[in-house]
């Protein structure tokens, strides 16, 4: 585990300065990712490589207009923050502190319990059945409080108790795509932007939206603190080899990492395997790869899926280095995962599992062994979300 800097904490954030941002996506790319410079100068902040930075995003003014309209409020109502224990404007709670791009729990009960339309109470109930749990789930976090409040304005609130029954506005947490042995007093962060159309209305993420688009470059307006690793992080013996599977976003920490072993002039051989949807648009850091590659520091291989009717992923890159793969587990490589926990990292288990079982000749039991031995020499490590 890391050690960072302990100045700044969640109750203390510090203030950066975004001092550069810009896509990492050619035009004609049907999504975005950017990359991010935040200026930590004078702030005494230190980081690792394979450290985390939580970051306290703000709602746009938009979607915090729409809201107090439905509550027939100008924004200058003074509300008490109970977790904060500080009285504060309205405005100010719902575009800071209160999570309003999703329904919480307390709010949909309450609502279930007030309604007095019976077609509305009967679906809101619906939903709170035990068996329904996974649709009421969704529910809360697809619908924003004004869509829920507009939805339900039979329902009258009190500010005070409508804010009480809100949930906070989290920190969001981002690999860190830097070195400071590279980079000095800054943080470079790789940012993607999801955008998912619902009822014709754009949701976007919170905390991507903040700091691509809302937070204004060169004031110090960004809330940060250092999230330590827990031992996913470049191997103390500068001689041992790393297998770094880090497809979209999930290359952030891996430029930390190759950016580290190049400072320390480390003589362990680096294979990456990344993977994006197309090569032409989406080859995030191409040119820092490519520049390590020709110097023999950086073995490359990239999966594109869809530049071909087959969807190709990284773990079909990995199948099909398996015996090479399999020679560098046995060689000693550290094998780190990056990025989606919901199918990648999966998938990525899967094959691998697959590779070890073919290329080492063992049974599915000498093949689980063979995992948990990685897993407990710390061999196999994950940072997935």
């Amino acid at each position: 585990m890391s050690t960072p800097s302990k100045i700044y904490d969640r109750k203390n954030p510090f203030l950066a300065t975004i001092k550069e941002r810009y896509s990492l996506c050619n035009p004609g790319s049907k999504k975005n990712t950017y990359h991010l410079v935040l200026d930590l100068k004078d702030s005494g902040i230190s980081y690792a490589v394979g450290d985390s930075v939580a970051i306290f995003p703000q709602h746009d003014v938009e979607l915090v207009d729409q809201t107090l309209q439905i509550l027939n409020a100008s924004g200058d109502e003074i509300v008490f923050d109970k977790r904060a224990q500080e009285t504060l404007p309205l405005r100010t709670f719902l575009t800071t502190k209160a999570a309003i791009t999703t329904v919480s729990r307390k709010l949909y009960t309450e609502t279930a319990a007030r309604q007095l339309d019976a077609d509305k109470k009967a679906q809101l109930d619906y939903f709170l059945q035990s068996e329904n749990q996974p649709l009421l789930k969704s529910y809360l976090e697809e619908h924003g409080l004004w869509e829920f409040l507009e939805e339900h304005q039979e329902v009258q609130w009190d500010l005070q108790e409508l804010c009480n029954c809100l949930m906070p506005l989290l920190p969001r947490f981002y690999s860190i795509a830097s070195s400071m042995k590279a980079v000095g007093e800054e943080m470079h962060l790789t940012v993607a932007l999801p955008h998912t159309l619902t009822d014709e209305q754009i949701k976007r993420g919170v905390c991507t939206h903040y700091l691509c688009h809302l937070a204004p470059l060169n004031e110090s307006v960004v809330p940060l603190y250092v999230q330590a690793h827990h031992g996913f992080t470049t191997p103390e013996n500068i001689h041992a080899p790393m297998i770094m599977i880090g497809p979209g976003t999930g290359i952030a920490p891996f430029r930390a990492f190759m950016q580290e072993r190049m400072a320390q002039n480390a003589p362990g051989k680096n294979w990456l395997f990344f993977g994006e949807w197309h090569r032409a648009h989406n080859f995030f850091y191409e040119g820092y790869w490519r520049d390590l590659e020709a110097k023999g520091n950086l073995r490359l291989d990239a999966a594109f899926s869809r530049d071909q009717e087959q969807k190709i992923y990284v773990q079909h890159l990995l199948l099909e280095k398996g015996a090479e793969v399999f020679e560098w587990l046995q060689n000693g490589a550290i094998l780190f995962v990056c990025g989606d926990a919901h199918q990648m990292a999966k998938d990525v288990e899967k094959t691998l599992k697959q590779i070890v079982s073919t290329h080492g000749k063992l049974d599915e039991a000498e093949t689980e062994k063979y995992l948990k031995t990685l897993k407990s020499e710390k061999r196999y490590l994950r940072d997935v979300y």
